[in-house]
């Protein structure tokens, strides 16, 4: 029998990240959630930093993974930058969640270094994959050619990080309407 406690454990800390933040949960908590004592959670995570480190890692490789499908099954722009602002409407329908980079930066100052690092990575990661699919849109016309992908790509997420804490927050549309506004914005007709 395959021992999951591990995955467990990411899963219920992912959970309390996305819902409370790192500082909104302890160990303590986390056992509760999955149903161990304390001790255990520290035989496979000696410190709240390593099991951070490893949960903001496979967010990432979750992150790739799922990025990666998208170049390969959606050619067009608009429907790639779909399936994109799809992915932080998923999070947000699943128990008013927001994205791990989004909950972590808020607490940015008061993480471990360690943190930081895989933080950063996953910001980076994000956005270059948004940049790829404007850079690819723009070499098809599907976007101005004097736009620089990189710097879009930082305004789309930034506005979808904000709009998805906006959208928990007010209970509203706003994840949505922001969609709809920055792609409204990006996309300009083929000339």
């Amino acid at each position: 029998m395959v021992d999951n406690t591990k995955t467990r454990l990411l899963d219920a800390a992912q959970l309390l990240v996305q819902t409370r933040g790192h500082n909104g949960y302890s160990y303590r908590d986390l056992a509760e959630q999955v149903g161990i004592r304390t001790a255990s959670i520290h035989y496979h995570y000696p410190t709240k930093t390593d099991l951070t480190v490893a949960l903001v890692r496979r967010y990432r490789e979750a992150i790739v993974e799922s990025m990666a499908n998208v170049a390969v099954t959606k050619t067009a722009l608009s429907d790639r930058m779909d399936a994109v602002c799809q992915a932080f409407a998923e999070t947000l329908r699943c128990d008013s969640r927001i994205c791990v980079s989004c909950a972590l930066a808020g607490e940015y100052l008061s993480l471990p270094s360690e943190v930081q690092t895989e933080l950063k990575e996953l910001i980076s990661d994000s956005e270059t994959w948004i940049a790829r699919f404007l850079a690819e849109g723009r070499s098809r016309g599907e976007i101005a050619s004097d736009v620089d992908p990189v710097l879009l790509a930082r305004l789309w997420y930034a506005a979808l990080q904000g709009a998805l804490v906006m959208a928990r927050a007010s209970r509203t549309d706003t994840l949505a309407e922001v969609t709809a506004v920055l792609k409204q914005i990006t996309m300009s007709k083929p000339k």
